[in-house]
């Protein structure tokens, strides 16, 4: 672990050579931990002289990431719970039926789960069957939705038919990689405009590699408040979770 120091703030780092990679990037984790990750080829001045160039990204993040939301605590998936879903709240009513499964049903305005007869609430392994029967329930819904907004972006920006992955995604929200758009599934859990924001700014990967002020600006052609949408989703993100 190796420290970067701006003024009195001292920020420990780890990095992570790959030999995939041709650039020096930065990702700073909600627990505030950096990583670098570089080419095996960088030199560790060439490091420094990157984090150098990022204090102020550096500062922002770091304070920023101490605003968040805290998650919300976990669920046991009982009566009078709420599901979120794109951005509200749903009353959560829970009944027994001859299910071999916990199953999850949405009506427009309260989720419905149905678990087995015999289902012992407050079980740890009943718990964890509900929790997976509602991601389940979540996942199918994310990967029939969120592709669906793509094309009216994609026609704005002289694209077609851009593939769409819905899966889980690791510390991220989105990506763009040989001309497909992942998204994270949670975003099913956040308000449309927010999902939108992601999905455009991952489109516009495809016609801008970095974040160059032409990237920004194609993003700001699309998504004209795309800085308020941003700063939801840094305030927000942790809360978008089951």
């Amino acid at each position: 672990m190796r420290e970067f120091h701006i003024g009195q703030t001292v920020v420990p780092y780890e990095i992570d050579w790959s030999q995939d990679r041709e650039t020096i990037g930065l990702s700073l984790d909600q627990s505030l931990e950096l990583t670098v990750r570089a080419p095996m080829t960088a030199t560790i001045d060439e490091v420094e002289t990157v984090l150098e160039s990022r204090r102020e990204w550096l500062l922002e993040k770091l304070y920023g990431l101490k605003e968040q939301m805290e998650p919300p605590y976990p669920k046991e998936f009982m009566s009078g719970e709420k599901l979120p879903y794109r951005g509200r709240e749903y009353h959560l009513n829970v009944i027994k039926d001859d299910v071999t499964e916990p199953r999850l049903s949405f009506d427009g305005d309260e989720f419905t789960l149905r678990v087995h007869r015999f289902d012992a609430p407050d079980d740890h392994v009943s718990i964890r069957r509900k929790r997976q029967a509602v991601v389940d329930w979540y996942l199918r819904r994310a990967k029939d939705d969120l592709p669906t907004r793509s094309p009216r972006f994609e026609s704005k920006l002289g694209l077609e038919d851009v593939p769409v992955d819905v899966r889980e995604l690791e510390g991220r929200w989105g990506e763009y990689e040989n001309g497909t758009v992942r998204l994270n599934w949670r975003l099913i859990l956040a308000p449309v405009r927010i999902q939108d924001y992601v999905l455009v700014h991952e489109l516009a990967h495809a016609v801008h590699d970095d974040h160059s002020d032409s990237f920004w600006n194609t993003v700001g052609t699309l998504i004209p408040d795309y800085e308020d949408r941003r700063e939801w989703l840094r305030l927000n993100g942790n809360s978008l979770t089951i």
